[in-house]
């Protein structure tokens, strides 16, 4: 039996008649059959009416539990009143002797879904054709993009997957771990984030994993996504991705000049440069654009823009290593207007497509989000349930990163009157808090610097917990905090501890 030779073609939708009475012949005479059919195909997927009507039957007495032969289809096609509109006992004996060998059933549903999926390709094509010929076209790119997502979604269940035998799983697993080298201390499985105490807790960014890296606006979480961009695509030597939604391409590149010449953002928007600034511009330049970085700022780009730019710039970039979104609150499901979604459901949506595009790509996404101002009104650092909008974005991220800064929101820099640690005296340090110390070391580093605490409040598959960084404002850079503030935090620890 031919998928094309046999088959037929009624009003221009193709279907095989012959493969359709042979699968509903094989329901008719085995169990075994049965469970293999009804976890394939669905009663939609046949095209014939009365085979149709046969399948409503068998999955109805499927699920009661009835046992599925001639006899009970029959009697069930009866109580349907279709019994005569099927032909009677005679056609279901009929598809019995379609049946002729078990050993193709496999191959019979294969024809009936790749039919099935024909006839939603063709029928989304001319629902396209339709919509351009009589309605108003707004925006042809959104057009488009709605048009590729529709037949998408004609085509995406051409193959219904089977399972795997955790045998098989085993050796593919084996064979990747053979080829895996030798880990070391500094080493991970995922992309290199560029700091070494996220690598540690959650081994890089992993493939097909949502990451989400969430904090009140001007904490520095843009900056930090452009930090581990810039260390993947210079570091790891991947091409990344960036969707700037907030941002326009200029400023984010100057950003990064800034954080690796180490020329304050207010310099350089002057353009007032010392000669020594000069030189170091020209080579920073020079290594920001020798990155693999690709950057996308198009006013409102919306979802579908997102996921349609991305498996176009993998198609032609294979080797794509992350693809970040700045940020979720700014990404549209679809035009706004009447009967549109909340914007819960609109986050739903957005989160659970990312970590779709993640999967699909095989490519970790960064997404970034904003936290509720229950974290400034309570004065606190925050947690997994300060994420705005919706529950969905910590159900779908594999990581969530939330960032805290002890002088965000503070009108001075510390409690102390903006002394140096060793100016204070043992009274005014006993009133400060171990994350105002921590912050008060920051403040004598150059560039402004800010300690963050980078919390780790979901890992799926590895640590949760904090991973201290600074944020040097005036470069817009995140570094791992010098040896010097480490080792006198461990002083002050240890006295807090003796006290």
């Amino acid at each position: 039996m031919q998928n094309t030779s046999r088959a037929k073609v009624a009003k221009d939708f193709p279907y095989n008649e012959e493969a359709e009475k042979a699968v509903i012949g094989s329901v008719l005479l085995s169990k075994d059959a049965l469970y293999t059919v009804l976890a394939s195909v669905t009663t939609e997927d046949f095209y014939v009416p009365r085979h149709r009507r046969i399948m409503e039957a068998i999955t109805v007495l499927f699920n009661r539990g009835v046992d599925v032969d001639t006899l009970t289809v029959a009697e069930e096609l009866l109580n349907m009143k279709s019994l005569e509109e099927i032909g009677g006992v005679e056609y279901l004996q009929t598809c019995c002797d379609s049946m002729v060998a078990f050993a193709n059933l496999d191959h019979y549903i294969a024809i009936i879904n790749d039919q099935s999926c024909l006839r939603k390709l063709l029928a989304t094509i001319r629902q396209i054709d339709k919509q351009y010929r009589t309605e108003e076209i707004e925006n042809i790119n959104d057009f488009i993009l709605k048009s590729e997502e529709m037949i998408k979604d004609a085509t995406e269940k051409r193959r219904i997957s089977t399972f795997k035998k955790t045998e098989q799983v085993a050796q593919e697993v084996q064979e990747i771990i053979k080829n895996t080298r030798e880990l070391g201390e500094d080493d991970v499985t995922g992309l290199n984030t560029g700091y070494e105490g996220i690598n540690k807790k959650t081994q890089g960014f992993q493939r097909s994993n949502l990451i989400i890296l969430a904090a009140r606006p001007a904490v520095g979480k843009t900056a930090l996504a452009l930090n581990f961009a810039y260390r993947a695509a210079t570091r790891a030597k991947v091409p990344v991705a960036i969707f700037s939604l907030e941002m326009a391409s200029e400023l984010l590149v100057t950003r990064l000049i800034a954080s690796e010449s180490y020329i304050p953002l207010q310099v350089l928007s002057t353009g007032k440069l010392t000669g020594e600034q000069r030189i170091k511009l020209g080579d920073a330049v020079k290594r920001v654009g020798g990155a693999p970085i690709y950057i996308d700022d198009t006013p409102g780009n919306k979802l579908m823009d997102i996921i349609a730019k991305s498996r176009k710039l993998q198609a032609q970039v294979p080797e794509l290593g992350l693809i970040v979104v700045d940020y979720l609150g700014l990404v549209e499901t679809s035009g706004k207007g009447k009967g549109s979604d909340s914007r819960q459901e609109e986050v739903r949506k957005i989160s659970l497509a990312l970590k779709q595009l993640a999967m699909e790509l095989k490519v970790p996404v960064l997404a970034l989000s904003q936290l509720s101002r229950d974290v400034e009104k309570q004065s606190r650092k925050p947690q997994l349930s300060d994420l705005r909008d919706s529950g969905s974005i910590e159900q779908d991220a594999d990581v969530v990163m939330l960032l805290h800064r002890e002088d965000y929101g503070k009108e001075s820099k510390n409690t102390a009157g903006n002394k140096k640690m060793s100016e204070l005296t043992e009274e005014e340090r006993a009133k400060l808090s171990f994350g105002q110390k921590q912050q008060m070391l920051a403040e004598q580093m150059p560039g402004d610097a800010s300690y963050v605490d980078v919390i780790i409040a979901k890992n799926r598959n590895g640590q949760t917990g904090n991973v201290p960084l600074f944020f040097y404002k005036e470069f817009g850079r995140f570094d791992t905090p010098p040896k010097e503030w480490e080792e006198k935090m461990k002083e002050i620890s240890n006295q807090i501890t003796v006290d």
